[in-house]
């Protein structure tokens, strides 16, 4: 008991620190306007698919958005050299923030520190790292579409409007919960767009929970969820 009682804290001592980071963060660039809060649960595992349309903003909106302590599965490719990587990496084991390298990672500059081998490495983990956390009843958020749009780094994106289409990852790890634990992951669908100014504005909107055994087979999951994003991010259907 004292052992789960000091992991508590230190968790709670954690999200208190990334929040007040994040809010320094945001001062005077980011406000936050969020719609569809009800449909987040209080307690009990949640998957969350969203837009992902700027690398820091998108975090920034989330901690503004969400009360309780959440995960984000994060990309780590973008490290341009081992300082950097090894700071990442420790950051996210310590938040419980799975890491993923995306598919065409070693094909970028970032070769050297990463190889194919490692893509596989780091997918399985993130993935036992995700279903562990939701059968903890936790927040986990995740970006299918593996890149915003706007990135000081790389990203296919090309204007604000883009939308790629939706890596069916988030299937697998709600598969693989509902296999562990016995019931289904609910799924919300969480829309992004951002009016720029002086002062960004984020819009934040969180549509109403979707259940995987709902939908006649993976495809048609993956497209509805990628369907509902896309509406609650004010763009159309590809």
């Amino acid at each position: 008991m004292k052992h789960a009682s000091m992991g508590i804290a230190s968790e709670q001592i954690i999200d208190k620190a990334m929040r007040l980071l994040a809010r320094s963060l945001a001062a005077h660039r980011l406000e936050t306007i969020v719609a569809g809060s009800e449909n987040i649960p209080a307690n009990g595992p949640a998957l969350i698919v969203a837009h992902h349309c700027h690398h820091l903003y998108d975090g920034l909106a989330l901690f503004a958005a969400l009360q309780r302590p959440f995960h984000i599965v994060v990309a780590v490719d973008w490290a341009q050299n081992r300082a950097i990587k090894i700071l990442m990496e420790s950051l996210n084991r310590l938040a419980r923030w799975p890491m993923v390298l995306r598919a065409d990672a070693p094909a970028l500059a970032v070769s050297h520190l990463f190889s194919r081998g490692d893509r596989i490495k780091y997918q399985r983990a993130a993935l036992r790292e995700s279903v562990q956390l939701l059968a903890e009843g936790r927040l986990l958020v995740i970006f299918p579409e593996a890149y915003p749009n706007l990135d000081p780094t790389y990203t296919p994106k090309s204007s604000a409007k883009d939308f790629l289409p939706f890596d069916a990852g988030f299937v697998n790890i709600a598969k693989a919960v509902e296999r562990r634990t016995g019931t289904s992951v609910p799924l919300i669908p969480a829309g992004l767009r951002y009016d720029r100014g002086k002062v960004w504005t984020a819009r934040l909107n969180f549509g109403k929970a979707l259940q995987r055994n709902c939908f006649v087979n993976r495809r048609e999951f993956v497209r509805s969820v990628e369907e509902k994003v896309r509406m609650l991010s004010g763009l159309r259907a590809g």
